[in-house]
């Protein structure tokens, strides 16, 4: 059931609300314990499952990483292969998400971690008869080895990756979020925590079960250590009841409903925490949306405002701040009662920095946390409020930035852009119009674009030479080297031809997989840069719908799907 609604801020990106959960098991590990009655046994179905629940736009299965004797938590490395390709299969943007990936450690050693976009399994155990014998992971990483960890998620062999940390206990992740120093590795890996858990054994299919646990300290703790993460809340399901055990979920802001823009909106911080199945929240400071990370030359406008399709009324809303760093849990800035919607002007000094965020309470006592808004004030001067720029990706080699503005004394405009939010550089300039009009549109295209962040900002300079600054505003690149452009013919019969483009050239290898997600061929490809096309014999394929996976190892560069007849 695909949830939705539209808000704006002052770039003019406009988002929907999709409502999920990150944390739940099936059968492949210690989960679908119920499956004898349920008759759901594998990730597919728990998938087909889900995919049914009130206000349920995604799921993600983060299986656990590691077997036992007793088979539980009883996860195999070929399971979690399988179960990557079930989600693949069970993926349908625009109507369901479907995310595979596994809750990696365990309590006793120093807590769960849920990652995603890994397509390795990471682990630690060597098995033996009865089991399969051999190692049980792809990539080694000790079960105490949390250092290591963040290096394996942030490393260049998985670029869209991220992790969030699940039901944290003090001294969880070698204390992380406690009394030891910050690690920017582990900033970078980790972009949630759970602020709310569970229950993870209920068997409730009613949406009944009590609001979860709650660990809204280590939350603030990891706030106060200079973290930049969002707060989660997921069922940790291990019973056959998908987003039916209660109405928590984690909500995220994404422009469709599509896997790659909800992993967009995870690595972004672009989400909320939230007991309530369709609250609709807005939250900015000077018109950034939560999760954002900038640099700004005024004080700090903070906006709140909460819409329930349900018609929940808001017992009071609180904004918490605190400095990034500092070790000083987050304070109460300011709050109100009775009211949907709550605005406050922080004055801040030059050079200071600020993280905000809001907690909002219903008078049926359901509490939303939303991701912070991080801000450092600078002494740049803030050019006209007139001036509007936004930027945006224009197609996978290019950004479009336009603006509009009134001119007034403006001589030219020079664009900027840096890779990391400082140390602009120079990479084009556009003169300013002479018009007697009320305001001039402007645009310029950026072509040169790499995988990552890219930051921009536009240098105003007048006619007598004085300097002003836009806001700083941001896009995230995650170019795959390989695009599908068709499968022709589709139908097919007996061949059929595979036509893509690529930026590089390499090796891949072309997958096909039937609707339920076992593998039918493999077919090693070469390419070059340009236009490639692949010639495939399906001849020994039954009738029914395929779907290609172009990859290569680590990296799933493309998907798109035919039909045989």
């Amino acid at each position: 059931m695909i949830c939705v609604g539209i808000f704006l801020y002052a770039n003019g990106q406009s988002y929907n609300y999709y409502y999920g959960n990150l944390h739940s098991h099936t059968a492949y590990s210690d989960g679908n314990q119920d499956s004898t009655t349920s008759l759901t046994n594998s990730p597919g179905k728990s998938f087909y499952y889900a995919r049914s629940s009130y206000h349920m736009d995604f799921l993600g299965i983060s299986e656990h990483n590691h077997f036992s004797s007793s088979n539980n938590p009883g996860m195999h490395v070929a399971d979690y292969t399988k179960g990557l390709t079930q989600a693949d299969t069970a993926n349908n943007d625009g109507t369901f998400v479907a995310m595979y990936g596994m809750e990696w450690g365990t309590i006793s050693a120093g807590g769960h971690v849920v990652i995603y976009e890994v397509p390795d399994l990471i682990g630690w155990e060597t098995l033996s008869a009865p089991e399969p014998v051999g190692n049980n992971y792809t990539v080694y990483c000790y079960k105490t080895d949390y250092t290591r960890l963040w290096k394996v998620i942030d490393s260049s062999a998985y670029p869209t990756a991220f992790a969030t940390l699940a039901h944290t206990q003090a001294g969880d992740y070698n204390d992380l979020p406690g009394t030891l120093s910050y690690s920017a590795q582990a900033d970078t890996a980790i972009t949630g925590i759970a602020v709310g858990s569970g229950s993870a054994f209920s068997t409730t299919t009613n949406y009944g079960d009590a609001s979860p646990t709650l660990y809204e300290t280590r939350f603030k703790a990891a706030l106060a250590k200079g973290y930049h993460l969002g707060p989660t809340m997921d069922q940790d399901n291990h019973y056959t009841n998908f987003g039916r055990t209660n109405k928590i979920r984690t909500v995220v802001l994404a422009t469709s409903l599509t896997r790659n823009n909800i992993i967009d909106a995870y690595r972004n911080m672009r989400f909320y925490a939230s007991d309530d199945w369709n609250a609709q929240v807005s939250f900015t400071v000077n018109s950034y949306v939560m999760g954002r990370i900038v640099t700004t030359y005024q004080n700090s406008s903070i906006n709140v405002s909460i819409t329930d399709p349900d018609a929940e009324s808001v017992n009071k809303i609180e904004i918490y701040y605190g400095v990034p760093g500092s070790s000083t849990n987050p304070a109460l800035l300011t709050s109100n009662t009775g009211s949907i919607t709550l605005s406050w002007s922080h004055t801040t000094a030059v050079g200071s920095q600020y993280y905000y965020y809001a907690k909002i309470t219903q008078t049926d006592g359901d509490i939303i946390w939303t991701a912070p808004v991080w801000i450092t004030r600078s002494d740049y001067v803030l050019a006209s409020a007139n001036l509007f720029f936004s930027a945006k990706q224009a197609d996978k080699n290019s950004a479009l930035l336009t603006w509009s503005s009134d001119n007034n004394n403006t001589e030219k405009y020079i664009i900027e852009k840096s890779y990391g939010g400082d140390n602009f550089k120079t990479i084009g300039e556009v003169n300013a119009i002479e018009s007697f009009s009320l305001k001039s549109d402007y645009h310029f295209t950026d072509e040169n674009l790499v995988k990552g962040i890219q930051y921009y900002r536009l240098k105003l300079v007048d006619k007598e030479g004085d300097i002003s600054y836009s806001q700083i505003e941001a896009i995230t690149i995650n170019k795959s080297p390989v695009q599908i452009i068709t499968v022709s013919p589709n139908p097919a019969h007996n061949y059929l031809s595979l036509y893509y483009s690529a930026d590089e050239s390499g090796n891949l290898t072309c997958k096909i997989y039937n609707e339920e997600g076992r593998l039918q061929m493999a077919i090693p490809a070469s390419y070059i840069k340009g236009n490639n096309k692949l010639e495939a014999n399906i001849t020994a394929l039954a009738k029914g719908v395929y779907f290609i996976v172009l990859e290569k190892p680590g990296e799933r560069m493309a998907q798109t799907k035919f039909v045989k007849q």
